[in-house]
Parts: C-alpha cells; structure tokens; sequence
C-alpha cells in the first residue's frame, strides 16, 4: 500500500511537472518575424581619419516605413529609423548602429553589427551592400519586455536611398 502511494506520488508530480513546463514554454511565446524598409537618408557625416587614404567615419540617420515579408504581420507600416556608425577604408569596413520599429505607441529598438562591402560595377560605379546580425534591447506597448534576434542585409539603391531586409524572431 505505502509502495503504491509513493508511486501515485512520484506520478501526480511528474504531470504537474510537465504541465508547468508546458504553461510556462506557451506563455513565452516566440513569433518568426521577417520585413524590409526603403529608407532615405537624412543625414550623413563622414569624418576622414588621415591613417591611409579613404579610411573615414561616416555617421547617418536615416527614416522609412516597414513593411512585412513573413506570415506574421510584425509592425506592418511601422516608422522605421536607423543610426548607424561605419568605419571604412574605401567603401570597406564595418557597421554598428540602431533599427528602431514605431507604431501605435509600440516600440522595438535593435541593436545591428556587421560589415559594408563594396564592389565597382562593370561601369566603375561603387555597389554598396551591408550585413549583420541584429538583437532587440528594448520593446515597449505590444511588445513589452520582448527578446529576441535576427540577420539583416542592405543595398544602397541610390544616393539617399537603402533597400534593408531583416529576419528573425521576437519572444515575449
């Protein structure tokens, strides 16, 4: 008998277990996220360093809307601004800055590393690209609390002009 209630014991505990784990993994839910933005730079600075020729700090603020390209309607027509910092040795280097996502009082601020690479085309004109990892550092309204991280890779499309494509993941 006393056998038989240590068993029923070491059951009922398991399944309370369980099902705790099971609340607790629905409770943070975890969303596939993936958009772009056309954004237009506003502002852009570049700082020559006088180390070797072409290497300069370029500092730019820039502004779009998202648009989403995944099954979750993530933030869809969403504000977008970027701040980044490039540190470049003829159009080559590396990118460190912000993506920030705002709409209906919600806020979902990145924080993006990665690199700028260009090329010259068959016309000798520079063909610029970016990519990186991205991770969120701040969420508020809807998005209170999340988490989260991606990848993001851009191509400047004119003077002013950035395509940026992101995908990732957000848990709250």
């Amino acid at each position: 008998m006393k056998t038989h209630l240590v068993k029923t014991h070491v059951v009922v505990s398991a399944v309370i277990f369980v099902g705790a784990l099971v609340a607790t993994e629905a409770a943070a839910q975890v969303n596939a996220m993936s958009g772009k933005s056309k954004v237009t730079i506003t502002k852009r600075e570049m700082i020559p360093v006088g180390d070797v020729e072409g290497h300069v700090l370029v500092l730019t603020e820039a502004g779009g809307a998202n648009e989403n390209t995944g099954k979750w309607a993530f933030m869809e027509g969403a504000t977008t601004s970027g701040y980044s910092v490039m540190d470049l040795i003829r159009g080559n280097g590396t990118h460190a800055g912000y993506f920030i996502l705002s709409k209906d009082n919600s806020l979902a601020v990145s924080k993006l590393t990665g690199t700028v690479k260009t090329v010259l085309s068959p016309e000798g004109k520079p063909l610029t690209s970016y990519s990186g990892e991205w991770k969120w550092v701040k969420c508020t309204g809807l998005f209170e609390g999340c988490t989260g991280q991606g990848v993001y890779q851009g191509t400047v499309i004119a003077d002013k002009e950035i395509l940026a494509e992101y995908r990732g993941f957000l848990a709250q």
